[in-house]
């Protein structure tokens, strides 16, 4: 959902969008992250009313940091039921316009940990799926569909930002990316030639160095490598009175980074298993502490009415 960058532009936002953030109502006492995954493995959550999509324009010029005529009225009906009915999702988040993904628009908030910043940022994914959805007004070649659902698909992560991060400098924020290029190399022949990357791997390897040991947890990887950091899935540490975001991944990047190196080394010659040697030298002195937020994970597979196998990830 989210394109691969080194940083993001948070110069261009709407002060109307950001005052129906700002009404983002805490959950009622007792509240349980609860998610799903599709058979695709992309993240959604099943929300409690439907909320509708306006038509949106398909087609936007990257280089063009203005938003559509009438994006920022669109964008604010989403906004007013998703508010309502996912409120930890974007709860002290601010809009920031991205030319080169209209489609899956970034909301963002910056903490502070252990003297480094952080970014939660989280994006929701404005495509119409026409078997989750219902239809009210035909698409075009120029605009979307206007649809209704009560699927919501997301994707929200923490993110270390760079160590000279200066909130008041109005410069982009720029992520600290301590993971070169996971490129591996290509396969297949001809008009068949695809390229081979490591980052599923490096998801598994970090995930499963801070989950308690034995915990299932497939399709969910709660540390990842996105835009080339080493990240945390936000699931079950969203904004709220007790943000373990940052104060998670800053734990996990002590442990981690060191030996970024050897890890990357190991992966470039063979793929993540849990016999690997320098997997179970690492996992034997990772605190145990690490793992104590996914410590109540559980991660479920059912069928859907349709017959499609998705899944039920609790905390």
């Amino acid at each position: 959902m989210g394109l691969s960058t080194s940083a993001i532009d948070n110069s261009l936002t709407d002060p109307g969008i950001n005052a129906i953030l700002a009404q983002s109502a805490e959950p009622e006492p007792g509240y349980r992250a609860v998610c799903r995954f599709s058979q695709n493995e992309d993240q959604f959550s099943v929300l409690a009313d439907t909320y509708e999509v306006p038509s949106f324009p398909v087609h936007h010029n990257f280089q063009n940091h203005v938003p559509p005529d009438g994006y920022v009225e669109a964008l604010s009906v989403v906004l007013r039921r998703v508010t309502k009915l996912a409120p930890r999702l974007l709860a002290g988040t601010s809009w920031f316009f991205d030319a080169a993904n209209i489609h899956a628009p970034g909301f963002f908030r910056i903490e502070r940990y252990g003297g480094r910043a952080y970014l939660y940022l989280a994006r929701i994914d404005l495509s119409c799926r026409p078997l989750d959805s219902e239809i009210i007004a035909a698409g075009s070649n120029s605009y979307t569909h206007r649809f209704r659902t009560n699927r919501l698909y997301h994707e929200s992560d923490w993110f270390p930002l760079s160590p000279d991060f200066d909130a008041l400098s109005g410069d982009p924020i720029s992520f600290d990316q301590t993971i070169p290029v996971t490129w591996k190399g290509e396969s297949g022949e001809g008009y068949m030639i695809h390229g081979i990357w490591m980052d599923a791997d490096i998801n598994k390897f970090f995930s499963k160095l801070v989950l308690p040991k034995g915990k299932r947890n497939h399709p969910f990887y709660p540390v990842t490598c996105k835009h080339r950091c080493v990240s945390v899935n936000a699931l079950g540490l969203e904004p709220g009175t007790n943000d373990l975001g940052p104060k998670t991944l800053h734990g996990i990047r002590e442990r981690l980074e060191p030996d970024l190196d050897a890890i990357l080394e190991d992966l470039q010659n063979a793929a993540f298993s849990e016999l690997l040697p320098l997997y179970r030298e690492l996992k034997a002195k990772i605190p145990a502490e690490l793992g104590e937020p996914w410590a109540n994970l559980r991660v479920t597979p059912y069928l859907n009415d349709r017959e499609h196998k998705e899944y039920t990830v609790e905390f």
